[in-house]
């Protein structure tokens, strides 16, 4: 990466804090923390006590603060961002963290973990071939049978090109075809989108009223296979 690239991931949290609403991972709304147990919670469920579950990317901590109340998982983060692992750590205290890159990071832990989670961060991943060799690298961290779930931004929403350019780290943006091909092509297997689901009504009529408006514009425009119309898209593989 370029000096001035680092600089930007290194100061992250600045920029973070002025895109969303928090950046204390204690603050989350409870209807968000309720969201990712209907997401997510599933997957780690099943998995044997004592299970490591990475959050690859952690920021500063709000996926790391929902698996730490997951029974019988053993929570484990990375980020390269001096500035948010800073805040993860004094915030979620007890709770193992790594300020380093990602894919050294995967690279030095083979079969390690039960499932990874990636929240936004392919999409600040540059270049194509770099990209893939994270999927292969997060393949070889898990054990047989591991998963890696990975949320991106999605190109075939309305705001796809807002989410792409708001950020300046933002390399690409993806759709359900090519994170799917990115999955497979990394060696994962059983590959499938997760739908992004919400606990609240006004959080469900938004997704209905979001998804029914894009159906109607994308079959207008010719694109009517396509299904996924979330401002993120959620997709997961497995290791077999």
């Amino acid at each position: 990466m370029s000096q001035r690239r680092d600089l930007l991931i290194e100061r992250y949290a600045e920029h973070y804090k002025r895109v969303s609403y928090s950046i204390d991972p204690h603050t989350i709304d409870p209807r968000h923390l309720q969201s990712m147990q209907l997401m997510y919670g599933d997957f780690v469920t099943g998995l044997p006590p004592g299970s490591k579950v990475l959050d690859l990317g952690c920021g500063t901590g709000f996926l790391l603060n929902w698996l730490s109340q997951q029974p019988g998982i053993v929570p484990v983060g990375v980020d390269s961002s001096v500035t948010q692992v800073e805040i993860a750590m004094q915030k979620l205290q007890g709770i193992e963290i790594s300020c380093k890159d990602g894919l050294d990071y995967l690279r030095e832990h083979p079969d390690t973990f039960s499932g990874i989670f990636c929240i936004n961060v392919l999409e600040h991943i540059p270049g194509k071939d770099l990209c893939l060799e994270w999927v292969e690298a997060a393949r070889a961290a898990l054990y047989p049978g591991g998963f890696f779930l990975c949320s991106i931004p999605n190109a075939a929403n309305l705001t796809g090109s807002y989410g792409r350019y708001i950020d300046l780290t933002h390399e690409q943006s993806f759709t359900t075809p090519s994170i799917l091909q990115l999955l497979e092509a990394g060696g994962l297997q059983d590959c499938r989108i997760v739908p992004i689901r919400s606990t609240h009504l006004s959080g469900r009529l938004r997704l209905v009223v979001e998804a029914l408006l894009h159906k109607i514009l994308f079959r207008i425009c010719g694109r009517g296979l396509e299904q996924v119309f979330t401002k993120d898209i959620c997709a997961i593989g497995f290791r077999r």
